[in-house]
């Protein structure tokens, strides 16, 4: 998962230097004009634009280096909405790939020498990514455009971008260094997923006109017309595709089947905590109205009520795809969080994860040994460091997530649905209940009274346990109790989020979250006093090498809520279709056919984001991004194989594939 860190020198010229290549990263004689002339000429941008009949347009990249490429074309992308404001076309898509980041550093050095990128340049810095292999969504709302940076090898990346039938790319940046300098890129392996991924009529423009290039351009299905290079390359070559649309596969987990949201779409949200504002949050910012419908008085009355969680992701040795998931999820979520303008009480404390155990403290340096994360996500602390960090003695070390903490979910609710006022109705004490759909909408009853969506997403917490269409999932309710116990030396000095079996915060409005129980199949939310003493043990038990835990006094102020969680501890986004259509449609899977060879999804109006767990926090914004691609037939923001480690349907597709005999 930790990328590799691109090593470069600057030459007499100011110009940026590949040592691994051996290759300039832009021209010489002027970088901004040289991207103009290859890329956006070279695509007859921004000509097509006015063309171009739909909401959104899709750029491919290969190879980001210093991002030039990415922030001319919005610069270009800003200029094209002022002029036509009213034009169909409201939005780009980057996707740009890179094996070898950037330092931050060494991006502000190269890019500082481009005034007229400078707004651009520095909302590229502030939203910089982590050096972790995956997709890291950037957004730039004020030119309109989106940049999924993807780090990785691209022969690793682009067979995972999920694509419709009809193709995801309008315009291909083949960039890269040259042919000659980077031939492990210019294989036929790139030029067959350009035409997988191409729509008809996709253009591509590339500064290099090598002989490999050409070859393997055409044989992939595009054609090639050769244009005056720039400066003091005489040649470069364009084109598009024209080959026919191949019949791609397309399994269970095709995720862009159904009818696509418009701006005049009704869509309900049912619930009234952390993932039902979450997705009203990035429906809004997207332009889309939407009813939230709460069966309760109040916004965040269940697990999103609690009034501190901790925002840190749970890491193994491995980058198994729990942990990718959690780890892409957790550097989205910062950037997401501190995007809103909107206050709410939190803290970027950090979150010290204690060795308390020989098992623990072994796992602990397996994963540091692996070294598989980058250290500014997660790295090995003493117990004098982790003592230093933290405010108290501690007697033990552990790992230290620097850029975690804590927030307040209540508070976090109203600022996502406060953020862009006018866009989400938010309607209290309706209970929503008899849900039907057919393929025009979706008929639900609210409160005894009919009413109809073009769209219907549950959000639902622990009541999605009582609904019918929510019957293909295996929900798990888990009661959980935290305790606010207040503030007292010397945790009120306590500087940042302790884990350990449990967890402590620091000090907000006078008191700390200290918690949590588990207590899976129990919907009660009754205070108890075993609860209490649970927790206290807990904390007694870690942190009993310790001189003041068990000083600690407790005047039983606590909350009990339930949180959903599925057997896997995977949430689950996307098309929720009814247990028994998956079984009748899937039925080739129990007789041993390959997930290959099934047919699309059939199209339906209900979707979900649910089963978050205790990790919603790190999870959510990022997973509200897929259900608004999946909505919106726009770029995911995750590879296929994460995709499908949190989809609906995936608990009914195993079933049916054990039932064969075959391995899922």
């Amino acid at each position: 998962m930790k990328t590799q860190r691109a090593q470069i020198h600057f030459n007499d010229n100011g110009t940026p230097v590949a040592d691994h290549f051996d290759d300039i990263y832009f021209s010489i004689d002027n970088g901004i004009e040289e991207t103009k002339h290859v890329f956006l000429a070279g695509n007859d941008l921004p000509q097509r634009w006015l063309s171009h009949t739909q909401p959104s347009f899709v750029i491919a990249e290969t190879g980001f280096g210093s991002g030039l490429n990415c922030l001319v074309a919005m610069a270009a992308f800003v200029q094209f909405r002022n002029e036509n404001p009213a034009h169909t076309l409201k939005n780009v898509y980057l996707l740009s790939t890179e094996k070898y980041t950037l330092s931050t550093t060494d991006l502000q050095q190269t890019l500082r020498v481009f005034p007229s990128l400078r707004p651009y340049v520095t909302q590229l810095v502030q939203q910089y990514p982590l050096s972790l292999d995956g997709c890291h969504r950037l957004h730039f709302t004020a030119a309109h455009t989106t940049l999924d940076l993807w780090l990785g090898d691209v022969h690793t990346l682009l067979p995972q971008w999920h694509s419709p039938a009809t193709g995801l790319i309008d315009a291909w940046f083949l960039d890269g260094f040259a042919p000659s300098k980077n031939p492990e890129m210019w294989t036929d392996k790139l030029f067959t997923q350009m035409a997988r991924l191409s729509k008809n009529s996709t253009t591509f423009g590339t500064f290099t006109a090598a002989g490999v290039v050409k070859r393997g351009l055409k044989a992939a299905g595009f054609t090639i017309e050769k244009r005056k290079g720039f400066g003091r390359k005489r040649d470069m070559l364009t084109g598009q595709y024209t080959g026919e649309r191949r019949s791609e596969a397309a399994p269970p987990y095709a995720r862009f089947n159904g009818h696509r949201l418009t701006s005049k779409s009704r869509i309900g949200i049912v619930g009234g905590g952390l993932a039902a504002a979450t997705v009203a949050h990035v429906l809004a910012r997207n332009g889309f109205t939407s009813t939230l419908l709460c069966a309760d008085n109040a916004l965040a009355t269940g697990a999103s009520g609690n009034p501190q969680g901790g925002v840190y992701p749970q890491l193994h040795s491995e980058a198994s795809y729990p942990s990718q998931i959690q780890a892409l999820g957790f550097a989205y979520a910062r950037r997401f969080y501190d995007t809103l303008t909107r206050p709410f009480d939190h803290q970027w404390c950090g979150v010290l994860q204690l060795g308390f155990s020989p098992e623990v403290v072994c796992r602990q340096e397996k994963l540091l040994e692996n070294a598989v994360w980058p250290d500014s996500l997660i790295t090995g602390v003493d117990s004098e460091e982790a003592s230093n960090i933290a405010g108290v003695t501690l007697p033990f070390g552990g790992l230290f997530i620097p850029l975690g903490g804590w927030l307040s979910p209540p508070q976090l609710v109203r600022a996502l649905l406060d953020e862009y006022k006018g866009y989400t109705t938010i309607q209290l004490n309706s209970r929503v209940t008899h849900i039907e759909e057919n393929e025009q909408q979706v008929t639900c009853r609210i409160n005894d009274q009919h009413h109809e969506f073009d769209y219907l997403i549950m959000c639902t917490g622990a009541d999605a346990t009582k609904v019918d269409v929510m019957q293909a999932l295996p929900l798990r309710p888990v009661r959980g109790q935290v305790e606010a116990i207040p503030t007292q030396a010397p945790i009120d000095k306590l500087k940042t989020v302790l884990c350990h079996k449990g967890y402590m915060t620091p000090v907000t409005q006078g008191r700390h979250a200290l918690g949590s129980t588990y207590g899976k199949n129990d919907l009660a939310c009754d205070i108890r006093e075993q609860d209490t003493k649970a927790n206290l043990a807990i904390h007694q038990k870690a942190l009993q090498h310790g001189d003041w835990i068990n000083s600690l006094h407790h005047d039983g102020n606590a909350r009990a809520s339930i949180r959903l969680a599925l057997p896997d501890h995977q949430p689950a986004v996307g098309q929720l279709l009814s247990q028994k259509t998956l079984q009748q449609h899937y039925q080739g899977l129990a007789q041993g056919k390959s997930l290959e060879r099934q047919p699309l999804p059939p199209a339906n109006r209900l979707f979900t984001l649910t089963g978050l767990g205790s990790r919603g926090l790190v999870s959510a914004p990022l997973l509200a991004e897929v259900l608004l691609a999946q909505l919106t037939h726009t770029p995911m923001p995750l590879p296929n194989h994460l995709l499908q480690a949190v989809s609906p349907s995936r608990f009914v597709i195993r079933d049916l594939i054990r039932k064969s005999g075959m391995p899922d």
